[in-house]
C-alpha cells in the first residue's frame, strides 16, 4: 500500500512540475515578431495587418480553450479545412476556410472572417478572397502549415485591410 501511495505521489509531483514549469512561457513569446515558418504543429499563426504584426499562439493558459486551431471535415463530396485564431484579451480574431485543400498549390481562401483592426472597423465575413499555399497537410501526424495573404476593401467604409506574409503551423483536428 505504501508503494502505491509513493508512486501516486511521484506521478502527481511530476504532473504538477510539468504543468507549472512553463508559467513564464508566454513571456518567452515575442509578440512583435512573426513566428518562424515551421512544419511541426507548433500551434501558432501570424501575419502583418496593414504593416503591423499580429500573432496568436497556444500557450499553457489556452490549453482548455485554444487560441489557435485547425480542423478538417468532410461535407458532401468535399473536404473543408478550417483555420482560426482568437487573441484572448485583445478582441481580435481571424478565421478562414479552404475547400478541397492540397499541398504545394496556390489556392483561393473560400471564406475569411476577421476582426483584426483595433478600433473594430472593417470586421466581417468575406468570400472567395485571398490566397493560401499549404506547405504541409499531414492527416497522419495531424499537422497543417502554410502561408496566406489577402487584401479586402471594408464593406462599410473606404478602408482597406492588407494582410501579408501570413503563416501558420497548427495541430490538426479531424472531424471524420
Amino acid at each position: 500500500m505504501k508503494k502505491k501511495t509513493i508512486r501516486y505521489s511521484l506521478i502527481m509531483l511530476m504532473f504538477l512540475i510539468s504543468a507549472f514549469s512553463c508559467d513564464s512561457c508566454e513571456d518567452d513569446i515575442d509578440w512583435n515578431k512573426l513566428p518562424a515558418e515551421t512544419h511541426e504543429g507548433n500551434n501558432n499563426i501570424g501575419c502583418y495587418v496593414n504593416g503591423n504584426v499580429w500573432v496568436a499562439y497556444n500557450t499553457l493558459a489556452s490549453a482548455m480553450s485554444p487560441d489557435v486551431w485547425a480542423a478538417i471535415t468532410k461535407k458532401d463530396n468535399n473536404i473543408e479545412l478550417l483555420i482560426g485564431a482568437d487573441r484572448k484579451g485583445s478582441n481580435r480574431s481571424l478565421a478562414f476556410n479552404i475547400v478541397n485543400p492540397k499541398e504545394n498549390e496556390n489556392l483561393v481562401i473560400n471564406g475569411i472572417y476577421f476582426h483584426l483592426i483595433e478600433d473594430g472597423t472593417c470586421a466581417g465575413l468575406y468570400e472567395n478572397r485571398g490566397s493560401i499555399y499549404i506547405t504541409k497537410l499531414d492527416t497522419i501526424k495531424n499537422i497543417v502549415s502554410g502561408r496566406f495573404s489577402f487584401t479586402l476593401k471594408c464593406k462599410d467604409s473606404t478602408s482597406v485591410v492588407n494582410v501579408t506574409d501570413g503563416r501558420f503551423d497548427i495541430s490538426l483536428f479531424k472531424e471524420y
